[in-house]
């Protein structure tokens, strides 16, 4: 009996261990699914979690990009913006200055026509007078009202004269066309007619006889300030102003001008007080428009003033709106005014006015 009881204590035992080893080992497979599909949804999830990060960054990056083309237009519409408004503001500034001076030629044209008029009428009261007057005495009193009347304005009766006889004669040859102003009456400063070959058309420029011994033809001119220098390449390229006052003669002349032979440049500067200097080379030679009007040669230097040029030798003519200078800068811009900038340093001469008089003269 006891034998029996102990074999059947022991079959119950190894049943028991048998479901508890198979309960085990089921409750492991399951735990072991249930963790391979947990990391399975996990890995899904921190490559969605990627996917959107590296979306949210090239999104960033975008918005970047086109936040920096966004400010590079609104910058060059600036400038834009800046460049109409100077253009319109010298616009009218010019306008109100041609207006000015139209007005004063016209009533100088009305002053002479007047005086022809005057001087044609006493011809003719004159004439009326000594056909139709027998008292000696009433025709001298009133021959003396006429010939005061003629004599009030005598400069305006000068030019109707002239002009009578401009009108009958062959043009002078004393104020040209001349080769240069070599050619040009000694001693005598003033605008001549200059026509460097018979294919090319003669032009005004103003020619200095009583410095360094005459001959030189003056290039550019500032003695007060009232024309301005802040112009583009079109203007300097063909020049600008009066030769009888402040003016530039133009690239493309001075580029003919020293393409002939050896020429000098004298760059004279004088002050409101007095103080007179003076830079002297000997040889002036600026290239063509391919070459941007290079300053190509200087030669030697002379003079009281400082050698300011050698510095800008080999440089390309800059403008407002033709930066060639070796500035990060526009040295046009900065100065107000166009030259052969190297690095906005050393000289200027076309740049805004300081209450000094210059001029450049150049001679063959």
């Amino acid at each position: 009996m006891f034998i029996n009881v102990r074999l059947f204590s022991l079959f119950c035992g190894i049943v028991l261990f048998w479901h508890s080893s198979a309960s085990s080992a089921n409750t492991s497979v399951t735990d072991s699914s249930d963790n391979l599909v947990a990391g399975y949804g996990f890995e899904v999830m921190m490559a969605k979690l990627d996917f959107l990060q590296f979306k949210l960054f090239e999104i960033e990056l975008g918005l970047k990009e086109r936040d920096e083309e966004v400010k590079e237009k609104l910058t060059k519409l600036e400038d834009s913006i800046d460049g109409i408004q100077w253009a319109i503001h010298r616009h009218d500034r010019d306008a109100g200055y041609n207006l000015t001076v139209l007005k004063e030629y016209s009533q100088k044209i009305l002053a002479q026509q007047t005086s022809c008029a005057s001087h044609e009428q006493m011809r003719k009261d004159i004439a009326q007078l000594t056909a139709n007057t027998t008292d000696s005495a009433k025709f001298f009193q009133r021959y003396a009202e006429l010939y005061s009347q003629f004599t009030s304005n005598t400069t305006a009766n000068d030019k109707c004269m002239q002009q009578g006889i401009e009108k009958g004669s062959p043009i002078s040859r004393t104020n040209g066309p001349f080769k240069s102003c070599k050619e040009a009456p000694a001693n005598v400063s003033g605008v001549y007619m200059i026509q460097l070959s018979e294919k090319e058309s003669p032009f005004r420029a103003f020619c200095e006889q009583n410095s360094f011994g005459g001959g030189w033809l003056v290039i550019q001119y500032r003695y007060d300030g009232s024309l301005d220098f802040y112009r583009n390449w079109t203007e300097y390229q063909k020049g600008f102003g009066s030769v009888d006052q402040e003016y530039w003669l133009g690239l493309e002349r001075i580029h003919q001008l020293t393409s002939r032979g050896q020429h000098e440049l004298i760059v004279e500067l004088k002050d409101f007080d007095g103080t007179y200097k003076f830079a002297r080379y000997t040889n002036f030679t600026v290239g063509n428009e391919y070459e941007q009007y290079v300053l190509k040669n200087l030669g030697t230097y002379s003079g009281t003033a400082g050698d300011s040029l050698d510095y800008h030798k080999g440089m390309q003519f800059s403008t407002v709106d033709r930066d060639n200078d070796e500035s990060s800068d526009n040295c046009a811009s900065n100065h107000k005014g166009a030259w052969w900038y190297n690095n906005c340093e050393d000289s200027s001469l076309n740049g805004q006015y300081l209450n000094k008089r210059l001029a450049n003269l150049h001679r063959r």
